[in-house]
């Protein structure tokens, strides 16, 4: 009976794999196809083709054997490729993936960035609460344990305070904040800001900073709740010295019930949820 279940999981996993490759291969259809029609307009055909190459180095990424199942069964849901794309990431591209967890998007970022650029998958040191130091070695643990597996040669596994990253000022072309803000926004605006103002000074000139989160209601409970409201995100990052250059409904989910918390088995992880793209204030 063991084996039996073993077996169904395992052609559960290949079948939702082999729906995401499908769907890989349609988004690397229509981004060449964009994009030569681009070229012919803008008269960027090198730019162009990078851009497709980083978009089939993702999608491939994303159907390797050397891949986690739990991440690809989080695929759908996710959509990472088309969320790298929002990214909008140079070729040879340096990026902080903060609170990186077991790497889920480390891995992809570290193909998008191609072979000359570098991944920092920064995991928080422990603190005093017993819960969370399980927590932080067991994810941490599965991230190394990725990274030797798929040879991740690119990708850096950070242990630092958030506070203290051991990045080079002004050397990042992008910073991702997935599903993170709010537990620094639902205890103080302060903090929160003084977490981007943080960020902002590990970026180039021209680096984005790229937040996703679980949105929530202005009149509800959001720190239980794990979520915070769009508006809230924009007004911490403008306070902290960013604008507002592009949103996204990509990961929208008008189903989602917000006054559950992001946790309930009822949502399956599948909430509605915000994507922004900052940049620096000039």
């Amino acid at each position: 009976m063991k084996n039996s279940r073993q077996l169904a999981f395992r052609a559960a996993c290949r079948l939702r794999a082999a729906r995401c490759l499908i769907a890989a291969r349609c988004l690397i259809a229509s981004s060449v196809f964009f994009l030569t029609a681009a070229s012919a307009q803008d008269q960027q055909p090198s730019a162009n083709l990078a851009q497709a190459d980083q978009t089939l180095r993702i999608t491939s990424a994303m159907a390797a054997p050397t891949r986690a199942i739990a991440h690809v069964l989080r695929d759908e849901i996710r959509r990472p490729a088309e969320v790298i794309q929002f990214m909008r990431l140079p070729e040879g591209a340096r990026v902080l993936d903060l609170y990186a967890a077991d790497g889920y998007y480390s891995y992809l970022l570290a193909a998008a960035a191609g072979s000359g650029g570098r991944v920092f998958a920064q995991n928080p040191i422990a603190t005093d609460n017993l819960e969370d130091v399980r927590q932080m070695y067991s994810l941490a643990d599965a991230l190394d344990e990725r990274i030797a597996i798929a040879a991740l040669t690119t990708v850096t596994h950070v242990r630092s305070d958030f506070a203290a990253i051991p990045i080079d000022s002004g050397s990042l072309d992008a910073i991702l904040l997935a599903q993170i803000l709010h537990d620094f926004a639902n205890s103080t605006d302060a903090g929160a800001i003084a977490l981007l103002q943080q960020l902002g000074t590990l970026l180039k000139p021209d680096g984005a900073l790229i937040v996703i989160d679980h949105a929530g209601d202005a009149n509800q409970d959001n720190e239980r709740l794990h979520r915070m409201p769009i508006e809230e995100a924009k007004r911490i990052a403008q306070a902290a010295g960013f604008s507002l250059e592009s949103e996204s409904a990509l990961l929208a989910n008008p189903r989602d019930q917000r006054r559950r918390p992001v946790f309930d088995p009822m949502l399956a992880r599948n909430t509605d949820r915000f994507l922004l793209r900052f940049v620096l204030s000039p």
